[in-house]
């Protein structure tokens, strides 16, 4: 199993040269990625082409860019661009986000999701694999055939927890993006739909990239409080809580993985053993003894990758 980082979910990830130290960093630490969130901070995608530059082995990608604010020739287009930069490195992850934050927020309509995502990815992936694209859906359509040169593939992987979603995640991506999502549903969920829909349509096993709150401390209490105060919210998100009921989690909280070095590398390791190929740690901050505790959690992260 893959071993990163995920950043953006747990609040602000400081300035946008402090998030770019940060992944310079991740890559000397020997980690496999870092993914960011595309929530309410940096543009990710701009971000992660400024420390693309500064880096060469480190896979970095987002989870997610949302599928409604953006058509997919922009996307696209943005996406390649991207890849250049990182000679090959990033992985677009992109989602629907949720219908609250699209209807209520951005005053846009979360129309036929499952829908919207097939004919947004049949673009996306005429573009990716031959850089046109002739397609006229329901809900989006593009007629176009890139100028761009020496184009370079991206992975794409969605955020997909249904039984809907995770089908269409293995019959036209790489893989999903997993949030609030715990091991036993890895294991009898989310790994047998996403493969049998990878093996109908002649594809290997995609990628199951979990993401969840981790801290090593000694301090259980004050973690647990602070992770009440980060992630509880997510629980109100329809998506997420589905998930978290099949995980039999009253609070979006639980689902943090929290104790010293031995009890995370156990609970990582039952992530592996469900079938999770990669697992991204949201490290988060309690008010005590922060900069240990992200030490301890950062040193046994990398001393785990490669051994899980």
């Amino acid at each position: 199993m893959k071993i990163g980082i995920f950043t953006g979910a747990a609040g602000s990830q400081g300035t946008l040269q402090e998030q770019i130290d940060e992944i310079v960093q991740c890559e000397n630490d020997g980690l496999d990625s870092v993914w960011a969130a595309c929530i309410n901070d940096v543009d990710s995608m701009t971000m992660f082409a400024l420390a693309a530059e500064k880096t060469s082995k480190i896979e970095i990608g987002t989870a997610v860019e949302r599928v409604y604010q953006k058509h997919p020739l922009s996307m696209a287009q943005q996406a390649l661009t991207l890849q250049k930069v990182a000679q090959g490195r990033f992985r677009l992850g992109i989602g629907l986000s949720h219908k609250p934050l699209v209807e209520n927020l951005w005053n846009l309509t979360f129309h036929s999701p499952a829908k919207f995502m097939r004919e947004y990815l049949t673009i996306i992936n005429s573009l990716n694999t031959t850089g046109s694209s002739d397609f006229k859906g329901e809900f989006t359509g593009l007629t176009i055939g890139l100028t761009m040169q020496d184009r370079v593939e991206v992975p794409v992987l969605i955020a997909a927890m249904g039984k809907m979603m995770l089908k269409i995640s293995g019959e036209m991506t790489d893989g999903t993006l997993l949030w609030m999502t715990g091991n036993k549903t890895i294991e009898q969920h989310i790994a047998p739909i996403i493969n049998q829909a990878a093996s109908n349509s002649n594809k290997p096993n995609p990628r199951v990239v979990a993401m969840n709150p981790v801290l090593v401390t000694d301090d259980i209490e004050t973690a647990k409080k602070a992770a009440t105060e980060y992630f509880d919210r997510y629980g109100n998100l329809p998506s997420y809580r589905a998930m978290l009921d099949r995980e039999g989690l009253e609070n979006s909280s639980e689902i943090a993985i929290i104790g010293n070095e031995s009890e995370v590398t156990e609970k990582l390791q039952e992530y592996a053993d469900a079938g999770a190929t990669d697992f991204a740690a949201s490290i988060f901050k309690t008010g005590k003894n922060d900069a240990e505790n992200a030490a301890r959690t950062k040193d046994l992260l990398k001393n785990l990758v490669g051994k899980i």
